[in-house]
Formats: C-alpha cells, structure tokens, sequence
C-alpha cells in the first residue's frame, strides 16, 4: 500500500483503546460537576455554573497515579484552576466597566498559557498542558461581571475545588490502582525549553486568540490551539489537531440538537453530568470521541450560565475551533521542521 495512503492515519483516527478500568473515575468526574451544579440550581445561582465547573475539574487530574500524588496533583491543578478563574473574572469586570477592553483576554492567556504549561511539565500533571486553567480563563472572561463577582467566583471555586479533592479521598479505593510508570514524562531537555514554551503556547494562543476575536469567542479558538501543542511530538499534535476538529463538529451538532430543544436547567444539569462521564470513559482511548461528549458538555455549561441563541452559540464554537486547530497546525509543522534542522 502506498505510504502516502490516508487510510493509516484514518484508522488511527477513528481507532478506540481498549477499555482500562475508567468507569469508577468517570463517575467520580461526573458528581464532582453535578452536586455543585445542583446547589446551585437550588438556590437560584445558576449564573455561577461555571465557576463551580471549572473547580470541580480539578478531579480530572491524577487519574494515573497512586492516591497521595493524585491529592497533591489536584491541590496543585485546583489552585490553579481557581486563580484561572479569577483572571477571567477580573477581565469580564473590567470589560464591563470599561467597553472596549474585552481583547485584554487575548494577551492575557498567551502568558497563562505559557506560565500554566511550564508548570504542568515541570510537576508532571496527568493530563499535562494549560488546557484547562486557559478554557477557565477565557470562559469567565467572556461571562458579565461587576466588582462583587470576584468574591463570588472564588468562594464558589474554592467550594468546589474542595468538594472533588474530598470525593477523590472518599472514593480512591474503589478505582483501579494506577502504576506509577505511567506518569507524563519529565519535561527535561531541548524539548521543552523556554523559546519552546513561548512559541508553541504563547504564540500559539495570541494568534488563535487574535484572529478568533474578531468572529466569535476567542477562548475556544484559544483552546482549540492548546489542545494539539500539549502532545509530545508532531505526530501527536497533528493527530490530536484532526480529533479536536472532527470531535468538534459533531459535537456542536449534538449540542444544537440539545439546547434548541429548550430542556429545564434540571435536565441540562443531568445531561451534563453524563457528558462528563463519557468525557472521561473516552479521553485516554479516542479523543475523537471524548470530543463528542466535551462539546455539549462545555457549550451547556456556557449556555446555562450565560445564555445567548443557540444558533450562535454553535456557529462560534465550530469556527473558532477550526481557527486554532489551524493555527496550532501551522505553528507545530514550523516548529517541528526547525527542530528538525537543529538535529541534523
């Protein structure tokens, strides 16, 4: 068969790992988003849906190491998370006082990105990358908020921040034990050197973010140009480029089908809840199928918080998606090529 056939790298694509145990970390994930959701629903604050998800994300890392390095993980990832989560805030404010400031986000997130990810690799996290402290920042930055709200964002951050490291501890024993060799690799060496840093992540998300502002919602784009950058080789990145693409576009589809059909926030909750589950049944074995799940699962949580018509809100999202996908493209295939030449 012809090297340069496609069908390889298609199959490749489309193949799904086998299964490894996730379940338990999977539902894990799934109650760590839906019990604050549910207090807050409760109460009345469903406005502040996303700051008690992105807390509750914290529960995603670790899911490969033993207990007590996982804890630390999280409390590492959580803190992160909730400062993320207040520099998003800290940016809606400020682009409510002031009109017109709201492009500070672009900037802004080109240096988390690069901080978060120096970080990530330096302690090893599980999953690696500033993948979710960066879609934290720039979806509270783009949610309405006056001075009172940077209160109200870190205590509920911190609310469930606490809430996933306590249900991590309660159920460790009932998940599989990990091995320790499966940990992410060091970032030691040419690899991951500071230039390397700036250009893939802050490069990257500045010009993702730059060119997204302009037509939607520049922190997807943003996001969408992490995602690939966070492999470890070109390989990868491209791959993962693909699946973020792919996933993507079906998932918006999903989505659409979902929040037009106008259900209570009730029901969006548990569907959510769900969406986390095969979020994380699927993101080790196909990212393009996590990517179906991760779709309606995140354009839920922002329309709750912030609703905005549907048919825009998928629009964007599938724009802005194939913006940084493009932009992570063209900057991983520049920067392979370079190393490339430095080897040689």
């Amino acid at each position: 068969m012809n090297s340069r056939s496609p069908l390889p790298h298609l199959r490749r694509m489309l193949h799904v790992g086998p299964y490894g145990g996730e379940l338990p970390v999977a539902l894990r994930a799934a109650a760590s988003v839906a019990v604050p959701m549910l207090v807050l629903w409760a109460t009345g604050h469903l406005e502040w849906s996303l700051y008690a998800t992105f807390g509750a994300f914290t529960s995603l890392f670790g899911r490969t190491v033993p207990i007590r390095p996982r804890l630390v993980m999280q409390v590492q990832a959580g803190a992160v998370l909730v400062a993320s989560v207040l520099v998003g805030t800290l940016i809606a404010v400020l682009a409510s006082a002031v009109p017109g400031t709201g492009w500070v986000v672009v900037p802004v997130a080109a240096l988390w990105a690069t901080g978060v990810a120096i970080v990530s690799h330096r302690l090893r996290w599980h999953p690696p990358g500033p993948l979710f402290p960066v879609f934290a920042l720039g979806a509270c930055s783009s949610v309405p908020a006056g001075a009172g709200s940077l209160v109200v964002a870190l205590a509920v951050a911190v609310a469930a921040v606490l809430f996933a490291l306590a249900l991590t501890a309660a159920l460790a024993r009932f998940e599989p034990g990990p091995a320790p060799a499966t940990r992410a690799p060091s970032a030691t060496g040419p690899e991951w050197t500071l230039s390397h840093y700036l250009v893939r992540y802050a490069a990257g998300v500045a010009v993702a973010g730059a060119i997204a502002t302009a037509v939607g919602h520049p922190y997807w784009a943003m996001v969408a140009a992490v995602v690939p950058m966070s492999a470890p080789d070109a390989s990868g990145a491209l791959m993962r480029a693909a699946q973020r693409l792919a996933g993507t576009l079906v998932g918006v589809l999903l989505a659409w089908a979902l929040l037009t059909a106008g259900p209570p926030p009730l029901v969006v909750i548990a569907v959510a809840a769900l969406l986390q589950a095969g979020a994380e049944l699927y993101v080790g074995r196909n990212y393009a199928v996590a990517m179906l799940f991760i779709t309606p699962l995140a354009l839920s949580m922002t329309h709750l918080a912030h609703p905005v018509p549907v048919a825009g809100l998928v629009s964007d999202r599938a724009v802005d998606t194939l913006i940084g996908v493009v932009v992570a493209v063209v900057i991983t295939l520049l920067t392979h090529e370079r190393r490339q030449d430095a080897a040689g």
